[in-house]
């Protein structure tokens, strides 16, 4: 039935110790090699990337203070432009209104003139009004 042959089993043996020997050093250990080496990679990349992600915070904070700086210099700038714009308004208002008051103050002497002309044409025919006004007067 089943025979069991020394020298076959023997020679199985060494054949696949000789197989374990070659595969051992052709294929085993450069494959663990090649593994070792790629953990070794993604530990670095992972440190790396970790690193980043700190450096990222602290330029991160950094762009935030150089943004609230720029809103702070164009809040500053804006108001600027703000009062100097208030200030000239002011400045024009101001002229304008001088420069009212005065054509007031004309208009109210030339009407002062006029009124003192009036009345003295007025006085001045006063006398031929009154015989005018007898006259009607008398006819009544």
């Amino acid at each position: 039935m089943l025979e069991i042959n020394p020298s076959l089993v023997v020679m199985t043996a060494i054949v696949f110790l000789g197989l374990i020997a070659v595969l051992n050093t052709l294929l085993y250990k450069p494959l663990l090699k090649f593994v070792d080496e790629r953990n070794a990679s993604i530990k670095a990349d992972e440190e790396s990337a970790s690193k980043n992600a700190s450096d990222l915070g602290v330029y991160e904070a950094e762009i935030n203070s150089i943004i609230a700086q720029a809103r702070n210099e164009a809040n500053k700038i804006r108001q600027d432009a703000l009062n100097s714009a208030k200030s000239i308004s002011a400045n024009e208002v101001n002229a304008k209104k001088a420069e009212l008051q005065s054509d007031y103050e004309r208009f109210l002497d030339d009407l002062n003139v006029k009124k003192a002309a009036l009345k003295a044409d007025l006085l001045s025919k006063l006398p031929d009004l009154k015989g005018v006004l007898d006259t009607k007067l008398v006819r009544m």
